[in-house]
């Protein structure tokens, strides 16, 4: 038994050592993979950080420096759209009147005074003829209710008289003729001039006369090079040349003076036979100003009077075409478009026929003008864009703007905001939509439907400390530059934490942690960092 056991004993002793042994050996055989990857590793980084090294030794080349300055750091608003022609003017015949040829082609330049289109001279003066007829009918009107009695003119608003025209004896008609109104209200107490240069909304200014004396005045607006100043109505009149001096006594500028929101008084016919104002004199909207002679001052003659304008213009246009053989040009300009008719018609009868059959179907009756063509002034055009909503509260009519034209070259052109509309395009989108409208001045080759790119300028931070926005380096918290350079390493060195301002593509405002004149280092080409992702995948 006892010789059992010790048998047992040596074999579960051999088995002990057996099992210590294989552990023994799977541990020196872990540690020796781990220390052959630990050398891998470390040689790895090694080769790595010298490949590293030597890309940035490489790219040594690229660094740039700037030392940080003051200016202005501006953001944008951008957006494109098509140009419009903004200045343009459909160009009509008085109803009756019919069409031999249009004689321009669309997009045809032409010169104040050409012919556009010559017409039937038999409908100009039978039209003419007809015209007159109702003109001498509504005098005729006219006469029977002006023997009715006489007729006041009350001022209508409240303000100061400071054009007279009209005396005692004049005829209305020709006082008006003569100088578009019988009298000019000066409604809000100011007259205005306007001087070149920009001024400050605050400066304190006056305005020095011929004898000498001085006035109070104050900057009304101040934008795109000039200013508007304004002074009291009470002392000074309409087209007194004054000087604006600052308070120091320095001269700022010389203009006449005119009124600023001037009411016209105005009349239609009669003769004035008593004048109730004077030169000056302060009014109020019951105020009386003049007593006609042969007028009245009823809604009937109202009505008559305005039917009877509105023929003598109709007159005036067919004597113009009466004189001109056709419809000439009011002014130098482009044709947009042709209503109907064509230059290339092959005979002038058809022509005749085509133009008086789109007359008809334009007008839908004999008694509207008939459409012939749009012409536009070349002056000015539009550009409306397409604006989010972070953005649309930023924007201000007024606002200057910068636009380029791919279509006719690489040039930009200045621009204003004229227009802002706050109501969200119906477009389904979870997003506003809002809309701008740029105007500039047009360039030779600018054509309406062309696509140009616009810039506006929402804000603008002047005399600030900046830097190049390249050069700032941007984590989820914050900011920093580099101020140093290893050229034996090709690294950007010494890092230092900025708090930044506005930036925009080429600027970045530094608010704290740079002095100005510190020099930030920076890679002139960012993307070629991207070329060391591919070397860590290597």
């Amino acid at each position: 038994m006892d010789e059992t056991k010790r048998t047992d004993d040596a074999l579960f002793e051999s088995l002990q050592k057996a099992k210590k042994k294989k552990r023994r050996t799977r541990m020196i055989r872990t540690l020796v993979i781990l220390a052959v990857v630990g050398a891998l590793l470390i040689a790895g980084v090694r080769s790595l950080r010298k490949r590293v090294d030597a890309f940035l030794a490489e790219s040594g080349a690229n660094v740039k420096t700037y030392a940080a300055d003051y200016g202005s750091v501006n953001t944008q608003v951008t957006g494109s759209g098509t140009l419009q022609d903004l200045d343009s003017e459909e160009l009509t015949l008085p109803a009756g009147v019919e069409i031999d040829r249009v004689l321009v082609r669309e997009s045809a330049s032409v010169t104040r005074g050409e012919l556009l289109a010559s017409v039937d001279m038999a409908t100009v003066t039978s039209t003419l003829s007809d015209i007159q007829s109702q003109i001498e009918a509504k005098d005729k009107s006219l006469s029977a209710i002006t023997a009715r009695g006489k007729a006041v003119i009350n001022a209508g608003v409240a303000g100061r008289v400071k054009l007279l025209y009209a005396q005692s004896g004049d005829d209305v008609a020709a006082c008006m003729v003569e100088n578009g109104a019988l009298a000019v209200i000066s409604q809000d107490g100011w007259l205005s001039l306007t001087i070149p240069g920009e001024i400050g909304a605050d400066t304190a200014l006056r305005v020095a006369r011929a004898d000498g004396s001085t006035l109070s005045a104050r900057v009304e607006s101040s934008l795109q090079g000039s200013t508007t100043v304004l002074v009291s109505d009470r002392d000074c009149m309409p087209d007194e040349t004054v000087t604006v001096l600052t308070e120091a006594g320095e001269e700022l500028g010389s203009s006449p003076l005119a009124i600023h929101s001037p009411i016209r008084v105005v009349g239609y016919t009669g003769t004035v036979s008593a004048v109730s104002v004077r030169l000056n004199q302060t009014v109020y909207p019951a105020s009386r100003l003049f007593v006609l002679d042969s007028a009245e001052s009823s809604a009937e003659y109202d009505l008559l009077l305005k039917e009877r304008a509105d023929l003598e213009k109709t007159l005036l246009a067919l004597l113009q075409l009466y004189r001109d053989g056709g419809l000439s040009a009011p002014f130098d300009g482009t044709v947009l478009s042709i209503a109907y008719g064509s230059a290339e018609s092959a005979s002038p009868a058809a022509s005749a026929a085509a133009a008086f059959t789109g007359a008809q179907t334009a007008a839908g009756s004999g008694n509207e003008d008939t459409k012939v063509l749009t012409l536009s002034r070349d002056e000015k055009m539009t550009v409306r864009i397409n604006v989010s909503e972070m953005d649309i509260l930023a924007l201000a009519v007024g606002q200057s703007a910068t636009l380029s034209v791919d279509s006719i070259g690489k040039d930009s052109y200045d621009g204003t905001v004229t227009e802002i509309v706050r109501i969200p395009a119906a477009d389904g989108k979870s997003g506003g939509s809002y809309a701008a409208t740029v105007t500039l001045d047009k360039a030779p080759l600018m054509l309406g439907g062309m696509t140009a790119d616009v810039a506006v300028t929402i804000t603008g931070t002047e005399h600030v400390l900046r830097v190049p926005t390249d050069s700032v380096n941007r984590t989820s918290v914050s900011a920093y530059v580099y101020t140093g350079y290893d050229e034996a390493t090709g690294q950007l060195t010494d890092p230092v934490t900025v708090s930044v301002g506005a930036a925009n593509k080429d600027f970045t405002e530094i608010r704290e942690g740079l002095e100005e004149g510190t020099t930030v280092y920076y890679f002139e080409n960012r993307s070629d960092f991207g070329s060391m992702d591919a070397m860590y995948m290597d």
